[in-house]
C-alpha cells in the first residue's frame, strides 16, 4: 500500500510504497501540483552510456 509523503527534493506531495495506489493517496492533489523528480530523473536516464546496448552488444559489438 502506498502513502503519501513530501518529496525530499521539491517539498511537493509525492508516494512511497508499490506506486500502484498513487491516485488514491493523491487523488486531491492536482497532477500540476505533485512532485515531478520520479519522472525527471526517469527522462534524463532514457539513453543510458553506451548508446541504449546492453553490455553484452558493447562486448560483441553486435
Amino acid at each position: 500500500m502506498c502513502r503519501r509523503v513530501s518529496c525530499g527534493s521539491c517539498g511537493k506531495p509525492s508516494f512511497a510504497g508499490c506506486g500502484m495506489h498513487i491516485e488514491q493517496v493523491l487523488g486531491d492533489v492536482p497532477r500540476a501540483e505533485r512532485c515531478r523528480c520520479r519522472e525527471e530523473k526517469a527522462a534524463g536516464n532514457e539513453a543510458p552510456e553506451g548508446g541504449g546496448q546492453s553490455w553484452m552488444q558493447r562486448l560483441f559489438g553486435k
